[in-house]
């Protein structure tokens, strides 16, 4: 199968090599700056473009990857849907809700699939947790403490510091946590949040989001572009009979059971994930979900729902109260 890259930057290189390392072939490299598009279809032998109509409409592309900036993706995800091609959109879905229901109506009318990137839930460190934690290792969980962060990103035009494009390190880092806990525990009822980042542009935002799921889990989510360099990721997950922890600077994953009744120090069993981008597995799932292999592990549902989440996050940031999702 042939693809179109739309959006050649950082994320259209990376999703490029992705998919060529499952056997496809980038067919199209389409930017609206042509020096990006010529860049990256030097490296693997396609065309390159600036017309992303053209891009899109061309009967040689059986996918579109989307890899263009968040404000772009409703426009993207309608036209390609029209023009009849599978889309792979790198998350999140549109920048709004609303956008994003109008988006996924235009792909159930062509009768298209659609993936959205949401790559956590292919971390082998965040599977190794979810799957751990549902085995009853740390026996019940009820509490979750995520960070993620460290620079803020730049993106074309300084387009992720711009609030009103990214939705900051809300909607734009911190979703992704939102989705894998969603994905993991279930359902989220509640969220407060506070951040820095409002409706000018910045260098820097950082926010704290806590999380009532319907099971009566709590979680406590930090995101952060406000780090002077760098990028780190870090979890917990409490139970009543232990902790997983992980941090990306350190071991992939630790076990820590707790020693009921026994002064000694808690064991720390550290496990090695496998040797494959998280990636280039998103890319081998959604390979086989068009192919009609297997449901994909991320629904554009999946997508809408985090994007909800962030939303009402952003609102509650606004408001300074909870909000019910």
């Amino acid at each position: 199968m042939n693809v179109a890259i739309v959006g050649c930057g950082a994320m259209g290189q990376l999703h490029a090599q992705m998919a060529s390392n499952c056997g496809l072939r980038i067919a199209v490299c389409a930017d609206a700056v042509k020096a990006r598009a010529s860049a990256l279809a030097k490296i693997h032998g396609a065309v390159a473009v600036a017309d992303i109509d053209a891009a899109l409409a061309r009967k040689d592309v059986d996918i579109v990857a989307l890899t263009s900036p968040t404000p772009t993706h409703a426009k993207l995800i309608v036209a390609a849907a029209k023009a009849g091609k599978a889309i792979f959109c790198e998350k999140p879905i549109t920048r709004t809700v609303a956008e994003g229901r109008t988006a996924l109506t235009a792909v159930q009318k062509a009768g298209v699939p659609l993936f959205v990137g949401h790559v956590v839930r292919y971390f082998q460190e965040f599977e190794a947790l979810r799957l751990q934690a549902q085995s009853g290792v740390i026996g019940h969980v009820g509490f979750i403490k995520t960070f993620r962060g460290g620079m803020c990103p730049v993106g074309s035009a300084g387009w992720f510091r711009d609030f009103a494009k990214s939705g900051g390190a809300v909607l734009d880092l911190l979703i992704h946590d939102f989705d894998w806990i969603r994905y993991a525990f279930g359902d989220i009822e509640r969220v407060f949040c506070q951040n820095l980042m409002r409706e000018r542009p910045t260098i820097m935002d950082y926010a704290m989001v806590t999380l009532t799921l319907k099971s009566g889990v709590i979680a406590q989510t930090i995101g952060s572009w406000a780090h002077p360099e760098g990028f780190r990721v870090k979890a917990e997950l409490c139970g009543t009979d232990g902790m997983l922890t992980y941090d990306s600077a350190e071991a992939p994953i630790a076990v820590m059971p707790r020693q009921h009744g026994k002064k000694s120090p808690n064991t720390i069993v550290p496990s090695s994930p496998v040797d494959k981008s998280p990636y280039q597995l998103e890319w081998e799932d959604f390979i086989a979900h068009i192919g009609g292999h297997a449901p994909a592990r991320v629904t554009p549902e999946d997508a809408l729902a985090a994007l909800h989440i962030a939303e009402c996050a952003l609102k509650s940031a606004k408001t300074g109260a909870p909000v019910t999702v």
